[in-house]
């Protein structure tokens, strides 16, 4: 395997692992997510009045970092390679699978989580026992307004990067 691509690469001193964070893909897809984020965190800072890291790496909420993430990716590979190539349509696959994702199987976990918790909470109040059970986290997946903030903001942020990208090439 290792000899295999040694004949690939050509030389080892042109592989530059630091050559993918200088790409519009990569730049529109991070700083997408990245930002969506943030947004998180200032939003939960606005509600609780207190600066809370879980905020920042929380699933759920708005704007959907996952669909601000694959969105900006696709937007840019669209705008840079067109939108016709195959990294486009590999894009866009990709990133469908994890809009769908995020609407219909993480949100159903979160439902679940929900049902299961006031099912927990109920045996606790009503039986003799203390059911011992940890509190599921309820709020993993987006609904629908969440996931087309976050496509919106993806393509923004896609469109910034490589207008920026094209006029500093």
């Amino acid at each position: 395997m290792l000899s295999f691509a040694m004949g690939v690469i050509k030389d080892w001193r042109d592989l530059n692992a630091f050559e993918i964070i200088r790409h519009p893909w990569f730049i529109s897809a991070f700083l997408a997510g990245g930002l969506a984020q943030c947004i998180k965190l200032a939003h939960g800072w606005y509600r609780t009045h207190t600066f809370d890291r879980k905020f920042f790496g929380a699933a759920g909420g708005m704007p959907s970092a996952h669909t601000a993430l694959v969105t900006a990716l696709s937007i840019a590979v669209g705008l840079t390679d067109g939108f016709d190539s195959p990294e486009a349509m590999i894009a866009v696959g990709f990133g469908t699978i994890t809009v769908a994702d995020a609407l219909s199987v993480r949100r159903a976990a979160g439902d679940h989580a929900r049902l299961l918790n006031r099912i927990v909470q109920h045996l606790n109040l009503t039986g003799e026992e203390k059911f011992e059970a940890e509190w599921l986290r309820e709020r993993l997946g987006h609904n629908r307004r969440e996931v087309l903030v976050g496509i919106l903001f993806g393509i923004a942020v896609a469109i910034t990067v490589c207008g920026v990208w094209d006029f500093w090439k």
